[in-house]
């Protein structure tokens, strides 16, 4: 302990007398070189939800330049934290990524979210300036050696985090994958599928790619030689246009090359503070405002959430996290590994008892074990509310980056489906002795997709339900003892719900979407009916809902 104190002490007199230094191009391994073809098939694949094995979710959905470069969707996806139970303390806000699906491809409950969309346990880490950690994740998992996904052969032996990070969310069945499935079933998709299908305001540059390659086939010959799809090309790629994601235009950048207005009088103090008492750069050290190593911060109970302590066997390692990058910082909605601090964009959050500043303010969280050293509480050295609201205010605007925020070069990319369709509406009352029925729809609702499906949920397994769907609804509903029916049913189809004895059923509706854009224009509207022996009809019904062909 005296030997990592001293290496604390060392590094941060380190850290202010040096000079800044400018952040310069990562390292860029020499197995994948860089080429305009590798960093453009890389950007289509990450910008194209068709990766995803329904349709729904891309890279990019949980790394929105926009937002630091991680997911905006943190306030909606919450994730019940290691005691699995909704609403304690240990929740954790992170990254929604798709409901479970057997391998054939139906809906399947899981344990935690039934189902409803999965979120992972963590939030997602920035891809803007990922290209400069040695190793990546919170964890540190997707190490600095890439080894081929299908044949195990290395084919990196250094700086290629980047790609071994790029495969890991394509087979997750929460995050992108069916359950079970196989790079081949990723290489097949792609064979046929029409790159960015499903988004809309496609960048220039990509346009010009796409009419000149129109298929993943055409842009894998363009970057690769052969129109070869493989897992260790896919990551190749991805990797690529990750490493041109370079966050180096702040205020702070502009400063520190000569040019003194750059930053505001209140930044610069920020800065100065940032430096000094704060000691903040011990472990955020400038230019990349990351030591690159892992701390316990002491966030929520060691137990929860070991961290790199399931990667590493040393001691310290248990429950440390990697410093993140504070490049963009004021852009993220949430902070820390777990999204329980609110982000910087609204000063006014700044005294929630999580936020960042409070945690800081009096040398961490909850587990008064192991902690980091360079975690000592500032309110007991000399650092005032003030001074550490000026450090944020430093973080939140002199380190951020405003192409990411505006979406410019090379931070510009296409609209995704899922943030440019509205849901679907979900109207009306339900109706039910318990919980009620309700469907879910996840994947995309176009014109010519024979895979469309809903989900249904509701009544026990093994009970007759009903699915109704027409072209018209009541608003209000009719009520029918009670019973709330919410549109002119065109069609009433009987099926049997799916599930073990006793537990609540559930089924998957195939629906075939003729290739037909004059749909775009028809609403269709689903209602679901199950038999609920407690319900004065004996039956239960779910809310309307409202869905569009887009």
């Amino acid at each position: 302990m005296l030997l990592r104190v001293l290496f604390a002490a060392l590094a941060l007199c380190a850290g202010l007398l040096a000079q800044p230094v400018p952040l310069g191009q990562p390292y860029v391994p020499i197995e994948n070189p860089l080429t305009p073809e590798k960093v453009m098939l890389g950007k289509i694949l990450f910008w194209d939800e068709q990766l995803s094995s329904d349709d729904s979710v891309a890279c990019g959905t949980c790394h929105l330049p926009e937002f630091g470069g991680s997911d905006g969707r943190l306030d909606r996806g919450m994730h019940p934290g290691p005691d699995g139970v909704y609403g304690t303390s240990d929740d954790i806000r992170a990254s929604a990524g798709i409901v479970r699906q057997a391998t054939n491809g139906d809906f399947k409950p899981s344990a935690q979210f039934g189902l409803k969309t999965q979120v992972t346990p963590r939030t997602s880490p920035t891809t803007l300036a990922a290209a400069y950690h040695l190793e990546l994740l919170w964890d540190g998992r997707a190490s600095s050696q890439f080894d081929d996904p299908e044949t195990g052969f290395m084919l990196i032996p250094f700086g290629g985090a980047l790609e071994s990070q790029a495969v890991g969310p394509i087979l997750s069945a929460v995050e992108m994958g069916r359950e079970g499935r196989t790079w081949n079933d990723v290489r097949s998709k792609l064979q046929q599928a029409t790159p960015l299908r499903l988004a809309s305001a496609i960048p220039a540059d990509m346009q010009a790619a796409l009419q000149q390659n129109p298929s993943y086939p055409a842009l894998f010959t363009m970057a690769f030689g052969d129109p070869a799809i493989t897992a260790a090309r896919i990551a190749f790629a991805i990797a690529s246009y990750q490493r041109t994601l370079i966050p180096d235009d702040t205020p702070w950048d502009r400063y520190i090359a000569g040019q003194t207005v750059a930053m505001t009088p209140l930044e610069k103090t920020g800065w100065q503070l940032f430096q000094s008492i704060g000691r903040c750069g011990a472990c955020h050290t400038d230019p990349l405002f990351s030591d690159d190593l892992y701390h316990n911060l002491g966030l929520r109970f060691a137990v929860e959430d070991v961290g790199r302590g399931a990667i590493s066997p040393i001691p310290d390692d248990f429950a440390a996290f990697k410093t993140p990058t504070l490049r963009n910082a004021g852009l993220r909605p949430r902070l820390f590994h777990n999204g329980q601090s609110p982000g910087l964009g609204d000063p006014a959050q700044w005294t929630d008892p999580n936020s960042v500043q409070n945690v800081y303010f009096v040398g961490g969280g909850v587990d008064t074990s192991n902690l980091s050293v360079f975690l000592l509480p500032l309110n007991q050295l000399g650092v005032t509310p003030n001074d550490l609201a000026t450090i944020l205010e430093f973080v939140r605007t002199g380190l951020t980056d405003q192409r990411a925020a505006l979406r410019l070069p090379p931070f510009d990319h296409p609209d995704l489906r899922s943030a440019a369709v509205p849901p679907p509406r979900v109207f009306g009352p339900d109706f039910a002795s318990g919980a009620a029925p309700f469907l879910i729809d996840t994947v995309p609702s176009y014109p010519g997709n024979f895979d469309f499906k809903l989900g249904l949920v509701g009544g026990d397994a093994g009970n007759l339900g009903i699915v109704t769907y027409g072209f018209t609804s009541f608003e209000p509903a009719l009520s029918f003892s009670g019973l709330p029916w919410h549109l002119d049913a065109f069609a009433l189809l009987p099926f049997v719900f799916g599930g073990q004895t006793g537990q609540v059923g559930h089924s998957t509706w195939n629906l075939p979407i003729p290739n037909d854009p004059t749909l775009a224009t028809v609403p269709f509207y689903f209602q679901l009916l199950a038999i609920d022996a407690a319900s004065p009809v004996g039956l239960a019904s779910s809310k309307g809902y409202e869905l569009f062909v887009r």
